[in-house]
């Protein structure tokens, strides 16, 4: 497999970026090479593009063989709320199907764990008919919100108050603001009566997709990493 065209499959599939798709790809691999036993795993190794394959020990622990437990360890490496590991699961082992076919019907995957090398569908919060981010179903937003207890929202768009003195909610701001530039996306900010409202919503869609859910993820690392005190949700 080559490893551009592995991270631009899984790119075209999710909208991610080279650096995150890479990490859902070592997250992904990682678990499925847990699944497999001995022989097919290292089958699997030789296949993959070395890349992917240095960040995790990839023979422990051994995954479960459901596609529950797949899902689950693929959250726990991916740092990523189990719908997200799940969207992202699928289009890496979709993208490894589309480059190497045969190695993937040579390896014995268990029957659970082949039901995630289809391609995320279009209404799954990944990617609309003409490409764009499609909106997340309200199914979909009720279960990102379980994973963001710091947030509200609809499917129109995700809501944070940050409720502190004026002189850390400049820093908070300012910290914010930069994700445009290191992160490639930024939320919207808003003055609030009772702090700093911070808003994430896809303005093509006109609504909630799932790369809104990943920057508020994103968003709340940033806040927990300038170890600031937060209010709770609007």
């Amino acid at each position: 497999m080559e490893y551009r065209e592995l991270l631009a499959a899984i790119g075209r599939m999710t909208g991610l970026d080279a650096g995150p798709a890479r990490a859902a790809a070592e997250a992904t691999l990682t678990t499925l090479a847990r699944t497999l036993e001995d022989e097919d795993r290292q089958q699997l190794i030789e296949a993959l593009p070395p890349e992917l394959t240095d960040d995790f020990p990839l023979d422990h622990p051994r995954n479960d063989g459901t596609e529950e437990g797949f899902v689950r360890q693929a959250a726990l490496l991916g740092r990523r709320p189990p719908e997200q590991a799940r969207l992202r699961a699928q289009a890496v082992l979709a993208a490894v199907a589309e480059q190497d076919p045969e190695l993937v019907a040579r390896l014995h995957i268990p029957e659970q764990v082949r039901g995630l090398f289809r391609p995320p569908e279009s209404g799954g919060g990944i990617t609309g008919p003409k490409g764009h981010s499609a909106p997340l179903t309200a199914e979909e937003i009720r279960s990102a919100l379980r994973a963001l207890p710091q947030w509200s929202g609809d499917r129109h768009a995700l809501r944070r108050v940050v409720s502190l003195p004026e002189e850390n909610l400049r820093a908070i701001r300012h910290a914010l603001e930069k994700l445009k530039l290191t992160y490639g996306r930024a939320p919207h900010l808003e003055d609030a009566a009772d702090g700093l409202e911070i808003v994430v919503r896809t303005t093509s869609a006109d609504a909630v997709t799932a790369l809104d859910v990943e920057l508020a993820n994103r968003v709340d690392e940033v806040i927990e990493e300038m170890g600031a005190g937060i209010g709770g949700p609007s």
